[in-house]
């Protein structure tokens, strides 16, 4: 149990920061974000695409694949740089995935801290609720039944970085006293076997 605390810890904790950083990117500068993030994105694949070509002429024997794969992604990189509106409609369903993967992670832990003792582990339900609810709401909006500004996309991030680091924290630190309790349970049973053997 320690060891899961501790994975859970580091990994979620660094997922906040990321989160609350992007949030406040997105909600500052919305729109330049988004162009930056899909320019990177095409640049990104146009250089895979290239490494693959060159992979194919210098060894076609073996990289046979690679030629028509490299001219696949590079094109998709090309058409991503001059139509990036079309990518724009991808990037509310990812955040929104990151969101709900998020709050099942903070119901999860709401459920342990229940089990170690934690009388108000409904509040850390609740704020996983609120994750989960922007999570389909983000996803919602990128079908096209509710249009969102990307602030609002930035917002829920924010809170949600925000809300995990808070859940994270509540969780290890009942876990930590559970486990302190236990250890002092089984001093003093050691201590009281001692006794009886003498």
């Amino acid at each position: 149990m320690k060891e899961f605390f501790q994975r859970v810890k580091a990994s979620m904790i660094l997922s906040a920061v990321v989160c609350v950083a992007i949030g406040v990117v997105l909600l500052i500068w919305p729109k330049e974000t988004i162009d930056v993030f899909c320019k990177v994105l095409a640049a990104g694949l146009i250089i895979m695409g290239i490494v693959n070509l060159v992979s194919y002429f210098m060894n076609r024997a073996v990289q046979a694949f690679s030629g028509i794969l490299g001219l696949v992604v590079m094109l998709v990189g090309f058409w991503v740089f001059i139509k990036p509106e079309r990518v724009e409609g991808i990037i509310p369903i990812v955040i929104g995935a990151i969101l709900a993967i998020h709050a099942i992670q903070d119901i999860k832990l709401a459920i342990e801290t229940k089990r170690n003792g934690y009388e108000k582990w409904w509040s850390m339900l609740i704020i996983a609720f609120i994750s989960l609810i922007f999570g389909v709401i983000c996803i919602v909006n990128a079908i096209g039944v509710v249009k969102l500004a990307i602030q609002v996309v930035g917002i829920a991030l924010i809170y949600d970085g925000v809300s995990d680091l808070w859940v994270v924290t509540k969780a290890v630190r009942m876990e930590k006293a559970a486990r302190q309790e236990a250890e002092a349970l089984d001093v003093e049973y050691k201590e009281v076997d001692n006794d009886t053997e003498e």
